[in-house]
């Protein structure tokens, strides 16, 4: 069961990606964090401590670009 974390966190961070891609920012940054918190939650019970310090990272960088985007008024859906 503990694996499924790893593959929907996997698939999130995937569809952030594309999202991406697509200009559609907003959506990616939701989904990379979704998938992200989802890695952590992998990595604790794998006692993966550097990817899950990297996971945190990144959803650091999409919290900061989500309040860097609202405060410029560019919010893309």
């Amino acid at each position: 069961m503990i694996e499924v974390l790893g593959w929907v966190g996997t698939l999130l961070v995937l569809i952030g990606y594309w999202a991406n891609s697509n200009s559609k920012h907003h959506l990616a940054m939701l989904t990379w964090i979704a998938g992200d918190v989802l890695w952590i939650t992998y990595d604790i019970f794998i006692e993966n401590w550097s990817h899950m310090v990297l996971s945190l990272v990144i959803i650091g960088i999409n919290v900061y670009g989500i309040y860097k985007i609202i405060a410029n008024g560019r919010l893309s859906r």
